[in-house]
């Protein structure tokens, strides 16, 4: 391990690490239905991960700059009545400008809609939200790592397995997951992308 390697920190996600890993999630996934939501919506969605009690993140740290992260519910439905209570009137505020748009409304619905449906496919109630690295990072073994971390902490707290989806078309995150022992056990069609959905044990990392 090369000297500026060893000299990432990795943190439990906190709400002062927000705005850089929102940045960092609309960098990364820039495709994504939150992305298009805009900074200041994803700054409060991830303060609301951190605030919850039923979910958590790993951040990858440098001289105080966020490298990567990843961030974990043990339970989606109660991230989101969590995240509700504590933040709904500032994230309604946040998307009224968002939803004069037919298109964003449909995918709004898809998202709160999107744990019932996936409860049809048998999945594990614990998911790995997203997860994202630095372009500048890549290829140093974070994600690994970040997933590891995040694996650890689940199994502390009794989750076995946890599910991640992922579009198809997506090579990199496939690759990744297969690579960290998630089994490929589905796919579904999310905000019109056909999506995979993978699970993994936590005791395999």
């Amino acid at each position: 391990m090369n000297k500026t390697q060893s000299q990432v920190e990795f943190k439990d996600l906190q709400v002062a690490h927000a705005g850089q890993v929102a940045a960092l999630h609309i960098q990364c996934i820039s495709t994504g239905f939150i992305s298009s939501l805009g900074i200041d919506f994803v700054t409060s969605l991830y303060e609301a991960i951190v605030q919850s009690k039923s979910s958590f993140g790993v951040v990858a740290v440098r001289n105080a700059r966020v490298l990567g992260f990843a961030a974990f519910t043990t339970n989606l439905n109660k991230l989101y009545k969590s995240a509700v209570w504590r933040k709904g009137l500032i994230f309604a505020l946040l998307l009224a400008g968002n939803v004069r748009s037919r298109r964003r409304v449909k995918k709004m619905f898809e998202t709160l809609f999107y744990p019932a449906r996936t409860k049809k496919m048998n999945l594990p109630p614990a998911e790995l939200l997203s997860i994202a690295v630095a372009p500048e990072e890549r290829g140093k073994g974070l994600a690994g790592q970040l997933i590891e971390k995040g694996f650890r902490h689940c199994r502390k707290t009794g989750v076995d397995k946890v599910k991640v989806l992922v579009g198809a078309d997506n090579k990199p995150g496939n690759k990744l997951y297969l690579k960290f022992g998630f089994e490929l056990v589905g796919q579904i069609v999310n905000h019109g992308v056909l999506s995979n959905s993978y699970v993994a044990q936590t005791d395999l990392v």
